[in-house]
């Protein structure tokens, strides 16, 4: 049997260089990866046991590291596998069982320019304030389309660009724009206090990742700080536009009154995207998104509270760079980018 370091990365060399966007280990199942959507056993390797999989999870966690999984029966960390690939590593425990899953994350972060943005949004994307929220589902791109925004404000603009992430993933080097990237629980406590701390920084960017905790408490704060102090680009699980800013507003109402959230999140957001990850005709993923921008019409119904009028705005102003998801997966199928049935 090979020593559980070794078939680790075995493993993980695989997944990398197939393409897959992750490997999970399951007892009692063989190891699979994602490969264009779709969870592909790996049928040559063998059937994963508890025994094995607790060995291989303790070749690559510290001390402190094992103490935390075994505290809180959970654990996510960035790791470096064969000196050269970087994946986010979420370990679980099922059935009284360990469980681990790896999501490769890619040496090169995207370019902005291959996501085709309309103008209007890249031009929103150049604010010297105000809130921009990233919403898809999980592993569907969002990250990814942070740290393209990032590394394009870095390569074009003179701005302190502050992260505030759980953990870590893309790590940026520094060009025209100063990054400063913070872990919450290592650097920083909580969101809260990372993005508190913000309102007294001189900062022009920020960019807050998925708030899976107190989320209601970070979210006035994340408010007046895109009010006018600083362009925060935040990061949410919500399939839509209308449930990107349901989950926005019912945390800000945890703190402010009714009328005042919906007034201080009408006043503060920009625009929207909602990304997907849809398997492409031929192989490979090609990525769908909703766009919402903020204009008067928008504006009013978010203070009104009445979001879910939202939809028809989104549908009537194509031409200022609005689409829905739809439409954008209606557009792919007839271009040819993706089978009708994968839409």
């Amino acid at each position: 049997m090979e020593v559980p370091s070794i078939l680790l990365n075995r493993l993980l060399s695989e997944t990398a260089k197939r393409g897959a966007a992750s490997l999970h280990l399951t007892v009692g199942s063989l190891p699979s990866i994602r490969l264009a959507g779709v969870l592909t056993p790996m049928e040559k390797e063998t059937i994963v046991t508890a025994e094995f999989l607790t060995k291989i999870i303790g070749s690559f966690l510290t001390a402190d590291e094992t103490n935390q999984l075994a505290a809180e029966k959970e654990i996510v960390l960035i790791k470096i596998f064969s000196s050269s690939f970087r994946f986010r590593v979420n370990i679980f425990y099922q059935k009284k069982m360990l469980a681990a899953s790896f999501f490769y994350i890619p040496q090169e972060i995207k370019s902005l320019s291959e996501y085709k943005l309309p103008k209007a949004l890249v031009d929103a994307l150049t604010a010297a304030s105000g809130l921009f929220v990233v919403a898809g589902p999980k592993a569907g791109g969002k990250t990814t389309f942070v740290a393209a925004i990032v590394e394009e404000i870095n390569k074009t603009q003179n701005q302190r660009i502050i992260t505030i992430e759980r953990p870590i993933e893309y790590a940026f080097v520094s060009k025209k724009s100063i990054i400063e990237q913070r872990q919450v629980g290592v650097d920083v406590k909580t969101y809260a206090d990372a993005i508190d701390y913000c309102l007294e920084e001189d900062v022009e960017v920020v960019v807050v990742s998925e708030i899976k905790r107190d989320f209601d408490r970070a979210m006035p704060a994340i408010l007046e700080l895109a009010a006018g102090n600083a362009l925060v680009i935040l990061e949410i699980n919500a399939a839509s536009s209308i449930r990107a800013i349901e989950k926005i507003m019912n945390a800000a109402k945890a703190s402010l009154p009714e009328e005042a959230a919906c007034y201080s999140l009408a006043d503060a957001l920009i625009g929207v995207v909602v990304l997907a990850l849809l398997p492409r005709r031929g192989g490979g993923l090609v990525t769908v998104m909703e766009i919402m921008l903020v204009n008067s019409a928008v504006k009013s119904l978010i203070r009104e509270g009445k979001i879910y009028q939202l939809d028809s705005v989104i549908q009537t102003s194509r031409k200022e760079g609005m689409i829905s998801l739809e439409k954008a997966i209606e557009e792919l199928t007839d271009a040819g980018e993706i089978k009708p049935e994968e839409a």
